[in-house]
């Protein structure tokens, strides 16, 4: 009836969330400050709460136009300016000249002018969130569990945020980390999992989700990830030694063209 849409963000991505509920917040600071604009004044003190939420209807559009004219710390332009193309520090152009046509010039540079625009915005950003990237790193280093990084193979398990909001009594018992599972693949921080015999697990899981699984000693499972990690020590010392095979063939390869290049230069001079 009001024409919305749900959207529903994947289990590996919780930061949409964030951003959603940042968006929100901002527009309903607006309609806070719209709905009440006598806040702090005489009148106000006569106004009526309901009153107060039965007219933010009536201020909407003008939230939504104060947002779009806000200027952005991480861009430093407004989204008005970066999607309509209005350049900012530039000549306003005469009223008289505003009923003739552009010539092809004209518009050149005012083209020039939007697309330098917003390359500086995509700069700005960048440099913004390389540097909010940073802070996130060092707190992270800094932390004691430090940067944690699943390895192919590895015993996890899966937290199951399905039921952590649910209210059914008979859920609340229900273990809240999944069967251990294996890591297959990594794909940024979020990994791709198997079950013990094998089988592939759909989707990706954010390594938020995934909590390391240590066996218990003496067990079955215990004694086949301990087999597994010592294939992987084989792999890694063979992989060692061809690469040590490949730098020393590389050498052999380069001193011979030396060689040859000083044999050449020789018998060149000679001639």
């Amino acid at each position: 009836m009001h024409k919305m849409k749900h959207q529903v963000a994947a289990a590996y991505s919780p930061w949409i969330n964030g951003l959603v509920e940042n968006a929100n917040g901002k527009l309903i600071g607006r309609l806070k400050r719209l709905c009440s604009p006598g806040l702090g004044e005489d009148e106000y003190e006569n106004a009526k709460g309901e009153e107060l939420t039965w007219r933010w209807p009536d201020y909407f559009d003008t939230a939504i136009q104060q947002l779009n004219e806000r200027i952005i710390p991480a861009f430093q332009f407004s989204p008005k300016e970066l999607l309509l193309g209005l350049v900012i520090n530039t000549t306003p152009t005469l009223f008289a000249d505003t009923n003739t046509e552009p010539t092809l010039s004209e518009v050149s540079v005012q083209m020039a002018y939007v697309d330098q625009q917003r390359l500086d915005g995509a700069s700005h950003a960048a440099s913004h969130t390389t540097k909010r990237k940073a802070t996130f790193d060092k707190r992270v280093l800094q932390s004691h569990a430090g940067e944690v990084i699943f390895e192919s193979g590895q015993l996890v398990q899966v937290y199951v945020n399905a039921t952590e909001m649910t209210m059914v009594s008979s859920k609340k018992l229900v273990p809240r980390w999944s069967a251990p599972r294996r890591v297959a693949s990594r794909f940024g921080n979020s990994y791709t999992l198997t079950t013990l015999e094998g089988f592939p697990i759909n989707g990706l899981f954010h390594a938020r989700r995934l909590h390391r699984f240590i066996p218990q000693n003496g067990t079955a499972l215990a004694a086949l990830q301990e087999a597994l990690q010592d294939k992987e020590v084989d792999k890694e010392e063979i992989s060692q030694e061809m690469q040590l095979i490949e730098i020393t063939m590389e050498e052999m390869e380069s001193e011979e063209e030396i060689e040859d290049n000083e044999e050449a230069e020789m018998h060149t001079r000679h001639v």
